[in-house]
């Protein structure tokens, strides 16, 4: 047969096509699978349920009680079309295939960039967002694990290159196999993105056992014991899988592809400056009186004419920025050359040569407002100092156009000026604790520095392209992190509305029961069980609601007929009601999704319970009033209200004192407006967020905070927040157009010279 033969035979299983060490290890990693597919399955009901208990409308409800139902009837056909698809996966392996079908798969801009993503239905994209986020995190997660499967698979398969591309156990394999799986059922998308994030933490995260236990067991096989560099395939790898491999000091061809951190966030529109700039010819004029008064400052550069010296021509200027920009010097560390370093330098070489060595005072006023202005870029702390540093290597390329062009000081809508504008407000929810090197809006940016420097040499068309391609790239992330934000948003609303309905639900138990007398169990089961069914109640049919004073009457009769009765009138009554009752438990506890054999557990209680109180044989001593873990469980703690303050301990006395201080805070924290961006450093953490507040929650005043991403960060009751505000915890960021406020900044240090 010859090569071109062998090549094209069709494989007709993956027992015939994959050396048995791979067909073992697919074995036991399906075994796995199916176990944590199991554990899935059986916790979407509970997951589902507590949805339903948090949503913030009747059609909410239903629909994650639609969505139960639906994985419930159809988790068979899914879980079988999962098996096909990991089985398909195998097969290809030795076909190659699975690269070009994989829609997951890690082709050249492929998975490993968000950016490579297409704009698409906002199902798809939501979903697309969800799925590279899950394959993105497991990825980072074991790394280590996948790079050295790959290599043993790769070893034992001469003729096929196993990368991350095409390894069907690879996180984009196992992602696609279960998005295939997913559309035997019939869900909204956003339960579908749920059922998504579900899977990520009872799936997806098992995943490192399957790495760790494959590559255990092809090491125990002699399959590369030790990985390091270069694996030089044996030539007859699949024939003898306990071949020693033969390892050589080559640049390592398996290395693992950097993976993309999530899109840019969401920018609200920047809103004007504070009205108090001066205007380009008010800035030029006070540079002259500052000279005119022989006021000096070292921070501005001052060549001016002199009997030895003549101003140099700005064409020459500009020539001469050009040559030190189009350096290899200044390309390689355009951080390292300052404004006003570059022009004395220019001005100083001229002069050895016998040339001009002075400035006329409109470009000397130019050089110092441009350098001024990267002052404040590298001062703001409202930017990033990764992006501090990009902006500031365009001094070169800006003072070039602000030389050329007045228009870059005075028109809002110059394209150099947008660009700045628009990457200082996509930078601002950017965390300093992001690894820079791998995140994708800091390489974007740095992508179009960069292509500035290298090529601008005075036509600002490169500035309109380089904004035109920046807001091109970011306008997807910002719509994935908009989409995001409102589900967050949704989510806060629907757990605010369920913490009200469960504090309510808590008080009517904790008023009708802080007088009653019952026996232990029965309490237990009120307190426990009925008060899911009250919440239940709350959220699906509302306060007003015939199902709830339905509840309320379970209660009321629960108290009135479990205590001895000794009149005949009492007893009668209790045998009427008393079917009446139990049918009410029983549809109460099927309502909020109890088994079966709980709900007949529960009504036998009652039954018997019922008996001894029909039978006069329930002994007062088995009655007990609220016991303090009932109260807990009702949200009742003890109240230190009406405690004397020498009797209150240290912490509850610093909690008092902080409570008092931080009134005026309240105050501010209160008219703090969602959209406002802020580094908050919370106490007993390291790490410093750049984080938005999305909303206020109503009722309850949640301070919900979102990351860049749209993603909830963590979120604040009233005084919470207001105490971290006091506490310095929370640094406000400035809202403004960027070059607005520089250009503020600027007039407050030219009018302080000045006077």
């Amino acid at each position: 047969m010859s090569d071109s033969d062998k090549r094209n035979r069709r494989t007709s299983s993956v027992s015939a096509a994959v050396p048995t060490l791979i067909k073992q290890v697919k074995d036991n990693s399906f075994a796995i699978l199916t176990n944590n597919f199991s554990k899935f399955f059986s916790s979407c009901d509970d997951l589902f349920f507590d949805l339903a208990s948090k949503a913030s409308s009747n059609n909410e409800q239903n629909l994650y009680f639609d969505s139960m139902r639906e994985v419930r009837m159809k988790k068979q056909k899914v879980w079988k079309a999962f098996k096909i698809r990991y089985e398909i996966n195998f097969r290809e392996l030795t076909k190659n295939r699975t690269q070009s079908n994989s829609p997951f798969s890690a082709a050249p801009g492929g998975l490993n960039s968000l950016s490579s993503m297409q704009l698409v239905e906002k199902d798809d994209m939501e979903q697309d967002v969800a799925i590279t986020g899950i394959v993105n995190r497991a990825r980072i997660d074991n790394q280590e694990l996948i790079y050295q499967l790959n290599c043993r698979f790769d070893y034992l398969m001469p003729d096929v290159k196993v990368s991350e591309a095409n390894n069907p156990l690879d996180p984009a394999q196992i992602c696609a196999a279960i998005s295939d799986s997913l559309k035997e059922l019939e869900l909204d998308i956003k339960c579908k993105v749920i059922l998504l994030k579900h899977l990520d933490r009872t799936v997806i995260v098992e995943l490192r056992n399957i790495y760790s236990l494959a590559n255990e067991l092809l090491v125990k096989a002699g399959i590369l014991p030790q990985i390091g560099y270069t694996v030089q395939k044996h030539p007859s790898a699949a024939q003898s899988p306990a071949a020693v491999p033969q390892v050589t000091e080559q640049s390592d061809h398996y290395g693992v592809d950097g993976q993309e951190h999530m899109p840019t966030q969401n920018v609200a529109p920047a809103t004007a400056g504070s009205g108090t700039t001066l205007t380009l010819g008010q800035v030029l004029n006070m540079f002259g009186q500052l000279r005119q008064n022989g006021v000096t400052d070292n921070t501005l550069i001052s060549r001016p004419v002199s009997a030895r010296s003549a101003p140099i021509p700005q064409q020459i200027l500009i020539d001469s920025l050009t040559n030190m920009q189009l350096s290899s010097q200044y390309l390689q560390a355009p951080q390292e050359y300052n404004i006003r370093a570059v022009v004395e330098r220019i001005l100083d070489e001229n002069r050895k040569s016998g040339r001009e060595d002075a400035l006329n005072e409109s470009d000397e006023d130019i050089i110092n407002l441009v350098a001024m202005f990267f002052d404040f870029v590298l001062d703001d702390r409202n930017l990033p100092v990764p992006f501090q540093a990009l902006i500031s290597r365009l001094q070169i390329p800006i003072l070039k156009v602000a030389l050329k062009d007045k228009q870059f000081f005075t028109n809002n809508d110059h394209p150099a000026r947008r660009l700045i504008n628009e990457i200082a407000a996509s930078a601002v929810g950017w965390d300093e604790s992001t690894e820079s090197s791998q995140d994708k809006l800091y390489k974007e940016v740095n992508r179009v520095v960069h292509d500035i420097i290298e090529n601008f040499t005075g036509d600002v068309a490169i500035f309109v392209q380089a904004l035109d391609t920046y807001q091109t790239v970011t306008k997807l992330d910002r719509n994935k992190a908009s989409v995001l934000e409102k589900r967050t948003q949704e989510a806060a609303r629907g757990k605010a509305k369920a913490e009200h309905a469960r504090t309510q639900s808590n008080e009517l138990l904790f008023d009708r029961l802080k007088n009653a007398q019952l026996p232990e169990n029965i309490m237990t089961f009120l307190v426990k069980e009925w008060q899911k069914v009250l919440l239940y109640i709350h959220l699906k049919h509302g306060t007003d609601s015939t199902e709830l004073l339905e509840a309320k009457q379970v209660i009321d009769q629960l108290i009135w007929a479990i205590r001895p009765h000794n009149d005949e009138r009492s007893l009668n009554r209790l045998e009427r009601i008393k079917s009446d009752i139990l049918r009410k438990v029983t549809s109460g506890l099927e309502a909020v999704s109890v088994s079966g054999e709980a709900i007949m557990n529960t009504i036998s209680l009652v039954e018997q319970t019922f008996e001894l109180v029909l039978a006069q044989r329930l002994p007062e001593s088995s009655l007990i009033s609220i016991q303090p873990v009932h109260l807990m469980a009702l949200g009742q703690g003890p109240d230190n209200s009406g405690t004397d303050w020498g009797q209150l301990t240290a912490l509850e006395r610093q909690r008092l004192k902080q409570q008092a201080a931080a009134k005026e805070f309240v105050t501010k924290a209160s008219k703090i407006r969602p959209g406002t961006w802020m580094s908050y450093s919370p106490p007993n953490s390291v790490k410093t967020f750049r984080c938005k507040l999305a909303m206020i929650t109503e009722p309850g005043e949640s301070y919900i905070f979102v990351n860049r991403f749209g993603l909830r960060v963590f979120d604040k009751n009233l005084n919470d927040f207001a105490y971290d505000l006091q506490k310095g915890y929370v640094k406000i960021l400035e809202a403004g157009v960027f070059f607005d406020r520089a250009m503020d900044n600027i007039s407050d240090k030219l009018k302080k010279l000045a006077s």
